[in-house]
């Protein structure tokens, strides 16, 4: 029996929350602790009682395919796509993140009305 190691998806076993100032929303950071590193990186925001995903970043798709993908109401738009190191690429969406998140979250909230 062969074992094709390049199919097996790395697990996303590390986690950590940043909570907001508006004690709505937060960010939430998943990663792989092995290499190839997978991450995904998720502004998140409650509405209605609900949680929603405003704005992701990952590299589900190859380890430095790096995507942003927006969130209108509940679907996830195609992503923006750049290439280049994992941890660049986590850097440079946690700093958006940090920078942004008020913004993000104020253009989602116009996709649901």
């Amino acid at each position: 029996m062969s074992l094709v190691l390049d199919s097996v998806a790395a697990v996303k076993d590390r986690e950590r929350q940043i909570n907001l100032s508006d004690g709505m929303s937060r960010i939430v950071l998943r990663r792989s602790s092995t290499h190839p590193v997978e991450y995904a990186i998720t502004l998140i925001t409650r509405h209605d009682g609900r949680d929603h995903a405003v704005r992701t970043f990952d590299n589900a798709h190859d380890v430095e395919e790096h995507h942003e993908h927006r969130y209108i109401g509940i679907e996830k738009q195609p992503p923006s796509i750049v290439r280049g190191s994992v941890n660049e690429a986590m850097k440079r969406a946690e700093t958006a993140l940090l920078s942004h998140w008020r913004a993000y979250v104020d253009e989602w909230r116009q996709t649901i009305r």
